[in-house]
C-alpha cells in the first residue's frame, strides 16, 4: 500500500541525507531530494490542484523563458528542512548570474543608463538607418539585462519566500520591466507605421538580421498597436497587470489563518477511512471556503483587466488576445473543446470502474484520492530516478542523453523541499543563463516523471538558445509543454515495458492512466470553467462566488458523468488553480500531453528521421508560429488527430489495467 504519510518518506529522506553528508565517501549514498509532483499530481497521493503557469505580456512575448508546471496547492507538513543543510551540488548556482548582490544593482543602473538613449532618439527613431539600428541593438542589449535581473530576482525569492530582502530585489525588477516597457513604447507605433520600401532597406543590412523576428513580430501585430501616446499609456499601466495575480498570491501564501481554522491530519487522509477523508479535504478547503467571496472579487479583476488590456488593443475578447499571442485561431480553438466533449464517455467509463473499484455508490472529489491498488512502499533515490530517466530517453540519442547527464550535473536543478521554498516546480532562464529547474522531490516513483518533465524543457530551452538568435529563441506558449510532456511519457512508456511484477505493471499502467487524466482531462475541466466564466462576464451576468462555484459544478458533472457525485468542497477547485491568473492557458496542458504522446509513439516506433524531425523541433524556438513548426515536426493538429490518439491511448491503458485486476 501506499506510505501511511508523506511525512515518513520526508524523515527517511532527511535521515539518508544526513547520513551521506557525514560520511567522507558519499558516492554511493545519494540524498533522496524531496518534492511535490507537477502537474501530473497522482489521484493516489496527495489532493493538490494541478495547473499551469508562465509569464507572458499583451502582444509582445517576453524574452524569459518561464515555464511553470505546478503551484502546489497543499500546505504540506513542515520539516524544519532549512537550505543551509543541502549540499550545494541539488541547488541552483545563481552566482552563475550574479555574484552579489552589489553586482545585481549595477546591472539595475546599466538597464536605467539605456533608458536616456532610448528617450534621446525617440523623435528621429526611423527617421535615419544609424539612429534605427543603434536604438533597437540597445534594446536587445539592455532586454537581456533586464531578463538576468528579473529571473535572478524572481528566482532567489523562490529559494526562501520569507526572506524581504529576496521579495525587495524581486520589487525592484519588476519595477524596471514596467519602465523599460514605457521607455521603449514608441517602438510598436513608429515601426509598425514606417513606410515599408524604407524599412525593408534598413533591415537589409546584415547587423540587422537578428533584429529581423522582432520587426517580424511587430508587423503581425499591427492591427492591435495603438498610437505612440496611447502605447506609452498602456506601458505605464503594466505594473498594474500583475495586481490580481499578487493578491492571489498574498492570500493563499502570506495569509495564516491556521490559529481559526481546522488543521488537516493528511496521516489520516492515507489510513483512515472515505469519512476521513471528506473531513480532512473540507478542513484543507476551510481556507478557501472562508475566503471564497473574497477570491471570487480577486478572480473578477482578473478577468475584467484581461478583457481592458485586450480591448485596448483592439482586440474583441480576452480570449482573441491570448489566441493571437499563441498563433491560434477560434476554429483551433474550439476544436480542443470539440474533440473532448466528443470523448468524455471513455472518461465516464474510467470514473465507473474507479467506483466499482471502491465499491461505492457514486464517487466524490474525495474518492479522487483513495488508492485503487496496492503498491510496493519504496523509496526511489535521487541517482536512481535518473537512471531510469536516462534509459528511458535513450532512444532520442547520445548527444540527448550527455546534455541532460551535464545538466543534473551542472546545478541546472534545485532539487530538495525546504522551509519558505517556492511549491511546485518549473524551468526558468534567460537567453544568455543556464536553463535553471525547480524541484521539489519526495523520492517517490511518480517524481521521477516530474524530474524528466522538468528536464525536457530545459533541454527545449538549451537547443533553441543554441540555435536561435534571441529574438527568435521564445518557446511559443502553445508548444511550452510538448518537450516535458514527451519525456514523460516515455518515461511511462518504459516503466511499463520494463516491469518485473503484475504490481510493478499495474502501478506504471495507474500512473500513466493518471496522467492523460489528470493533464488532459482535469485541465480540460479548468478550460472549461475559464471559458464559461469569461462568456458569463461578457454577457454581462452578475459575478459571484455562487457563479464560480455553479459552473465549476457543471463542469465536473459533465466532465465525470453519472456515476460521480458532486460535493460542496469540489466546486470550491476554481479558486484554487493559480493558473486562472495566466489566461487562457490551461487548455494548453491537453494540447501539449497530446503532441507529446504522438512525439513518442513517433520516436518509439518510427525510424531516426522521427528522431532528427523531433531534435530540430526542439531547437526551433518561435522561428515560425506553432501550428507550422509542429506539422513540420510530424504532429498536424489541424486535422484533430492528436487529441484524438490521446484519448484513444488513455481508453486503451483503461482497459489494459482494467484487464490485470482480473
Amino acid at each position: 500500500m501506499k506510505s501511511n504519510s508523506k511525512l515518513f518518506v520526508l524523515v527517511l529522506s532527511l535521515l539518508l541525507v544526513f547520513t551521506a553528508i557525514g560520511c567522507e565517501d558519499n558516492t554511493g549514498n545519494e540524498p533522496v531530494e524531496n518534492a511535490l509532483a507537477t502537474e501530473n499530481q497522482v489521484e493516489n497521493q496527495t489532493p493538490e490542484a494541478t495547473a499551469e503557469e508562465t509569464e507572458t505580456e499583451a502582444v509582445e512575448d517576453t524574452e524569459t523563458d518561464l515555464v511553470e508546471d505546478t503551484e502546489t496547492d497543499q500546505e504540506v507538513e513542515d520539516p524544519g528542512f532549512k537550505r543551509s543543510d543541502v549540499p550545494d551540488e541539488y541547488k541552483w548556482d545563481l552566482e552563475k548570474v550574479y555574484t552579489n548582490t552589489d553586482a545585481f544593482m549595477a546591472d539595475v543602473e546599466n538597464v536605467r543608463k539605456s533608458f536616456k538613449l532610448f528617450s534621446k532618439n525617440q523623435n528621429t527613431f526611423t527617421s535615419n538607418y544609424k539612429t534605427f539600428s543603434e536604438t533597437l541593438m540597445a534594446y536587445e542589449d539592455t532586454k537581456r539585462i533586464n531578463d538576468k535581473l528579473y529571473v535572478f530576482a524572481t528566482l532567489q525569492a523562490h529559494t526562501d519566500t520569507s526572506n524581504t530582502d529576496f521579495s525587495d530585489l524581486e520589487d525592484i525588477a519588476a519595477e524596471l520591466d514596467t519602465d523599460l516597457s514605457e521607455a521603449t513604447s514608441y517602438f510598436y507605433p513608429e515601426i509598425a507605421n514606417m513606410d515599408s520600401t524604407l524599412l525593408n532597406s534598413y533591415m537589409a543590412n546584415e547587423e540587422m538580421k537578428e533584429l529581423q523576428p522582432y520587426v517580424d513580430r511587430i508587423l503581425r501585430s499591427k492591427p492591435y498597436i495603438l498610437s505612440v501616446e496611447e502605447e506609452a499609456l498602456l506601458a505605464q499601466a503594466q505594473i498594474l497587470y500583475e495586481v490580481p495575480e499578487s493578491i492571489y498570491d498574498a492570500y493563499n501564501y502570506n495569509t495564516d489563518l491556521s490559529d481559526y481554522l481546522p488543521e488537516p491530519d493528511f496521516t489520516l487522509f492515507w489510513t483512515g477511512t472515505r469519512e476521513d477523508r471528506k473531513d480532512i479535504l473540507t478542513d484543507y478547503y476551510a481556507k478557501t471556503t472562508l475566503g471564497n467571496d473574497l477570491l471570487a472579487e480577486i478572480y473578477e479583476s482578473e478577468i475584467k483587466k484581461n478583457t481592458f488590456f485586450a480591448k485596448a488593443s483592439n482586440f474583441d475578447s480576452a480570449l482573441d488576445a491570448a489566441l493571437f499571442n499563441d498563433g491560434i485561431t477560434r476554429n483551433e480553438y474550439d476544436k480542443v473543446f470539440e474533440i473532448t466533449h466528443d470523448n468524455l464517455d471513455i472518461l465516464h467509463k474510467w470514473i465507473s470502474i474507479k467506483k466499482e473499484l471502491l465499491d461505492v455508490d457514486k464517487v466524490y472529489y474525495y474518492d479522487q484520492y483513495s488508492p485503487l491498488i496496492e503498491t510496493e512502499q519504496r523509496v526511489v533515490y535521487f541517482d536512481e530516478a535518473k537512471e531510469i530517466i536516462y534509459a528511458a530517453l535513450a532512444p532520442l540519442g547520445d548527444k540527448y542523453i550527455s546534455d541532460l547527464r551535464e545538466g543534473f550535473g551542472s546545478r541546472w536543478a534545485d532539487v530538495f523541499a525546504t522551509d519558505d521554498k517556492y511549491e511546485g516546480g518549473y524551468q526558468w532562464g534567460t537567453f544568455d543563463t543556464d536553463p535553471f529547474v525547480l524541484l521539489n522531490y519526495y523520492g517517490q516513483i511518480t517524481d521521477v516523471s516530474t524530474a524528466a518533465h522538468e528536464m525536457g524543457h530545459a533541454l527545449n530551452f538549451k537547443y533553441t538558445n543554441e540555435t536561435q538568435d534571441y529574438f527568435s529563441a521564445i518557446v511559443p506558449i502553445f508548444n511550452a509543454e510538448i518537450a516535458s510532456t514527451t519525456n514523460e511519457v516515455m518515461v511511462f512508456e518504459y516503466r511499463i515495458a520494463n516491469a518485473q511484477t503484475k504490481m510493478e505493471k499495474q502501478e506504471a499502467l495507474l500512473n500513466y492512466i493518471e496522467l492523460i487524466e489528470n493533464t488532459i482531462f482535469t485541465q480540460m475541466i479548468y478550460a472549461d470553467f475559464e471559458k464559461r466564466a469569461y462568456e458569463a462576464y461578457e454577457a454581462g451576468e452578475p459575478i459571484s462566488a455562487e457563479l464560480f462555484n455553479n459552473l465549476m459544478g457543471q463542469v465536473l458533472v459533465e466532465y465525470y458523468g453519472p456515476d460521480y457525485g458532486l460535493d460542496e468542497v469540489a466546486t470550491y477547485q476554481w479558486s484554487e488553480i493559480p493558473h486562472f491568473y495566466n489566461a487562457y492557458y490551461v487548455y494548453k496542458y491537453a494540447t501539449g500531453l497530446s503532441a507529446g504522446l504522438n512525439f513518442s509513439d513517433n520516436i518509439l516506433n518510427g525510424d531516426q528521421e522521427d528522431v532528427d524531425k523531433y531534435l530540430t523541433y526542439l531547437s526551433a524556438g518561435s522561428s515560425e508560429l506553432p501550428l507550422p513548426l509542429l506539422k513540420k515536426a510530424g504532429v498536424d493538429f489541424s486535422t484533430g488527430e492528436p487529441l484524438q490518439k490521446a484519448f484513444d491511448k488513455f481508453e486503451s491503458l483503461v482497459d489494459e489495467f482494467y484487464e490485470t485486476l482480473k
